[in-house]
């Protein structure tokens, strides 16, 4: 799973020092993985309840109802299936701003399919930052979702459509032609990869150690003739599963000159607290 590090334009822990919040991290969950997997193997991770019902105010002479809830045990995969969304719900009070878990459920992630494709296919050598927002030029802008490698800065647009067929433009739309709806125009991905390129140039300058790639993926559809000369990366539902092992398996550690790349990306982007972000009626991030 990758290492979110940064959502929007909300408060993250990393922003002080990603490489040691990083480490901290990794040997907290490490931790309370073993922890957890012991319950589960010794049948105490979801123990059984007792529960008290209360005798009615006239029943003088009677006592209490007392009910004892068995324990339940739970498969592997469950138990992996369980482990997995705790994760993510630990990542995201990373970076929610001080957030409490009761209130993460604010944040409109579950409608993101790109959220949950790279927080959950990429592996945790990939620093995340899932659109976050830069100060540039006096004023704000939402960069495209990317994550930080160790040999790459990756500037990643996913298509959601399902066996949709996308015809690459020139122009400021694409043509996106579903299965089983009409033909539809989507804005050119590409205008917002190429300005968020231009932008971590600019912020990054000298010490800009990693090239920067620009990919398009359609996990689940289907790109209608690629350009022959492009500095973009085209993944289809046909390439997608090698192209992610491709990512990983380039990706076996985190090296300390990528998380200051990390590091120096977050001193530039802009940084709220939850309730702040909550409270602004001008702030839709978080509601969109």
């Amino acid at each position: 799973m990758a290492l979110l590090m940064k959502l929007y334009d909300l408060e993250s822990k990393y922003e002080k020092n990603p490489l040691e919040v990083s480490k901290r991290y990794k040997e907290q969950r490490q931790l309370d993985y073993e922890n957890l997997f012991h319950k589960w193997e010794a049948g105490e991770l979801f123990p059984g309840e007792t529960i008290v019902r209360p005798k009615k105010w006239w029943q003088f002479f009677k006592s209490p109802v007392v009910v004892q809830l068995p324990g339940k045990q739970i498969s592997k995969p469950a138990f992996d299936k369980w482990y997995k969304k705790r994760v993510e719900i630990q990542k995201l009070l990373y970076v929610a701003g001080g957030a409490t878990e009761d209130e993460i459920w604010k944040l409109p992630l579950r409608r993101h399919l790109d959220f949950y494709q790279m927080v959950h296919l990429l592996n945790d050598q990939y620093g995340l930052f899932y659109r976050a927002v830069i100060h540039y030029q006096q004023g704000e802008v939402e960069l495209s979702s990317f994550v930080v490698g160790p040999s790459a800065i990756y500037l990643l647009d996913w298509l959601d459509g399902e066996e949709s067929i996308y015809h690459i433009k020139r122009e400021k739309l694409w043509r996106e032609q579903p299965f089983k709806a009409p033909t539809k125009n989507i804005l050119n991905p590409l205008i917002s990869l190429k300005r968020t390129e231009d932008i971590l140039r600019l912020v990054l300058g000298n010490e800009l150690e990693l090239p920067i790639e620009r990919v398009v993926i359609a996990s689940k559809g289907y790109f209608d003739q690629l350009p022959k000369e492009s500095k973009t990366t085209y993944v289809s539902k046909v390439d997608f599963a090698h192209w992610l092992h491709k990512m990983n398996t380039s990706a076996p550690y985190t090296k300390a000159f990528q998380m200051r790349v990390c590091e120096k990306i977050l001193k530039e982007t802009s940084s709220i607290t939850f309730q702040m972000a909550v409270n602004d009626q001008e702030n839709e991030r978080i509601q969109t």
